[in-house]
């Protein structure tokens, strides 16, 4: 095996692994102007699903008193 056909698999793999990545084939499709309107929104919609996967809500918990009205 050559050093380039290396390369070639190297490569191949990471791009595999990105593609793996909805946001990253929806980035892709843009870059290559490949989405209409439904896709841009998709992407959106994938994007901010990722956003909100990595944010945690906590409630302040209320003292006894505080809870009584």
């Amino acid at each position: 095996m050559t050093d380039q056909q290396r390369w070639i698999e190297r490569n191949a793999a990471k791009a595999r692994r990105a593609l793996a990545d909805p946001s990253v084939r929806a980035a892709l499709l843009a870059l290559l102007g490949g989405d209409d309107r439904s896709r841009r929104r998709e992407r959106r919609i994938a994007a901010v699903r990722l956003e909100l996967a990595g944010l945690e809500v906590r409630w302040p918990l209320l003292e006894e008193d505080e809870r009584k009205p």
